[in-house]
């Protein structure tokens, strides 16, 4: 980000002035404020002066002789104080924060001591005339001394301070989600059932659009990393507590208000938002929208930390979107994913760099996993169709980035955990035997060059690997029959090498099972963990065994012929 003219800081200034003087909020807050002095006036005149007159007697038979000609001069010091330090508190610290100036201005409690302020100083005003015309008015002056300037004292300074604690960029994106959550809580507070007229609906709609683009701008335009994550957090929590919240919303909020269609994240959807309102998912999908398009950000920066942590997010919106069953929502947190996977595959295509894709992987499974743990098969086997598309995609692509084969085997693992986990919560035989022969299908690419394919799984056995790692686990199990399967799966490879390279190829994979321990000796994003290490290496001999017949039994086929 480029540094701000010289000028800048002069037009952010003239630009606060300007909005505090015809913004419809501020103008609001002047009258409010005026009235209110002007009903203390004339209630104190009323009702609390002669009392307080009499204890001013009792004290000093003179008290009615008040100088009144310093009373403007030291109330527009103060006020020019107050002005002039939130001017330039706001100016410099928008150069960091942008809106800063926008945000401030929306703060009715500021807005309010601003005007409360000036008002205070037209009044000492107007007292100081009233001698000049020949009128008395001793009630508003012993109110504007007495009172007026001694409290206006004792808050403006603790209110500048306030306010330049404010303008930090951690308070700023705090202040924004205590907005989003206000008007979260003032639907709930509403009731399905409340009508909302249209306007209504378009001031709430508009208010929640506006401050996520505000905090998207922050997230591009904050160069430290803290706020950054700060705001990626923010927005999975927010969007959590809107899906558990949502049922309790009036139904008319749901409808899509024009100005809500012509915002930015929507110019490109046009046709689609008469499915977003049925469906009741535009805050969703525009709130995704916004963490992709960081996401994106993030991979062409090379900040894999934040990149990382979107991913994150989706995948804990997608364990809340699970839990409540929503099939609607689920499908799009499944899009979602695959949307980043896309762009992480490109990314990593271009770069030779699998972190990203390593990572979102990751979890990519952890939402799957979230499937399998409420027992949606569906879902999870919509996840299993997508591996297997995108292993076949980092398969094709690894002739220009050889990095990209290590994400096949992170795509095996995953798959790998959930086969474990389902047939741990006893889902039914023919559905695992259906997403079993998806896993083994991870190396067995149909229409690819016989000899690049070759050379490929002969130097990356991980996807192998894995396979036999299953089939220990489920001899571990007693499920000798599909440990069979496995073994007999092994024998494409004897096809694809031949027979030479295919003893050499298991005889290295043998060793690794064997002798892998849990942990890696380098850490990495996931930590330590060894994704290739089983603790069922006790069942290999057996699986050997297994292997070795069905070996046997192709030898003699091939001897036949």
């Amino acid at each position: 980000m480029g540094m701000p003219a010289p000028h800048a800081p002069f037009e952010r200034a003239t630009h606060a002035l300007r909005l505090l003087f015809t913004s419809s909020l501020s103008l609001r807050m002047a009258a409010l404020s005026f009235s209110l002095l002007f009903g203390a006036d004339r209630i104190f005149a009323l009702w609390i002066f002669p009392h307080y007159a009499a204890f001013l007697e009792h004290w000093d038979p003179n008290w009615a002789n008040i100088d009144t000609i310093f009373a403007p001069i030291v109330w527009l010091s103060y006020v020019t104080m107050l002005l002039g330090s939130l001017t330039v508190v706001i100016t410099f610290a928008a150069t960091s924060t942008p809106k800063l100036i926008d945000l401030y201005m929306e703060d009715r409690r500021s807005l309010m001591l601003v005007w409360w302020s000036l008002g205070c100083m037209a009044h000492a005003l107007t007292i100081k005339l009233y001698p000049e015309l020949g009128l008395s008015h001793p009630a508003s002056i012993v109110f504007n001394y007495h009172f007026l300037l001694p409290s206006f004292v004792f808050v403006s300074f603790p209110f500048i301070l306030l306010s330049l604690r404010s303008t930090k960029t951690a308070n700023v994106i705090d202040s924004l989600f205590r907005n989003m959550d206000e008007i979260l809580d003032r639907l709930v507070r509403q009731g399905p059932d409340k009508k909302l007229s249209p306007r209504s609906v378009q001031s709430q709609q508009v208010q929640l659009f506006e401050t996520l683009n505000q905090l998207m701008d922050l997230l591009i335009y904050v160069p430290y990393k803290e706020p950054k994550a700060m705001i990626i957090e923010g927005m999975g929590r927010l969007i959590i507590r809107y899906v558990q919240l949502k049922a309790h919303f009036p139904r008319d909020f749901f409808l899509i208000s024009q100005k809500a269609r012509n915002d930015i994240s929507f110019r490109t959807m046009q046709g689609l938002l008469d499915e977003l309102e049925e469906k009741q998912i535009f805050l969703e999908q525009k709130s995704l929208r916004l963490i992709g398009n960081a996401y994106i950000t993030f991979l062409e920066e090379g900040q894999f930390d934040l990149s990382t942590l979107c991913a994150e997010q989706i995948n804990y919106i997608g364990k809340e979107v699970v839990a409540q069953g929503d099939e609607v929502l689920i499908d799009v947190i499944t899009v979602r994913l695959n949307t980043h996977f896309r762009f992480a595959l490109k990314h990593a295509q271009a770069h030779n760099e699998p972190r990203n894709l390593y990572n979102l992987v990751f979890h990519y499974g952890q939402f799957a996993s979230h499937l399998v743990a409420h027992d949606h098969q569906e879902g999870l086997k919509t996840c299993f169709r997508h591996f297997g598309f995108y292993a076949l995609q980092c398969f094709n692509a690894s002739p220009q980035a050889m990095a990209l084969a290590f994400i096949l085997d992170t795509l095996a693992v995953e798959m790998q955990k959930l086969l474990m986990a389902l047939y741990e919560r006893q889902w039914d035989r023919p559905t695992q035997e259906e997403l079993l022969q998806q896993f083994l299908m991870l190396d067995n690419f149909q229409n690819v060059d016989h000899q690049f394919a070759k050379n490929f799984f002969s130097k990356n056995v991980g996807v192998r690997l894995l396979h036999i790692g299953l089939a220990l686990y489920y001899l571990e199990q007693g499920e000798e029959a599909w440990a069979e399967g496995i073994a007999e799966d092994t024998l494409q490879d004897w096809d694809l090498m031949g027979e030479e390279l295919f003893h050499k190829t298991m005889g290295m994979i043998f060793m690794r099972l064997k002798f892998s321990g849990p942990t890696f000796w380098e850490d990495t994003d996931r930590g330590n963990l060894n994704i290739y290490y089983t603790p069922y290496v006790q069942h290999l001999e057996t699986f050997q065994a297994l292997q070795k017949k069905y070996i046997g039994e192709r030898i003699q086929q091939a001897e036949l012929v």
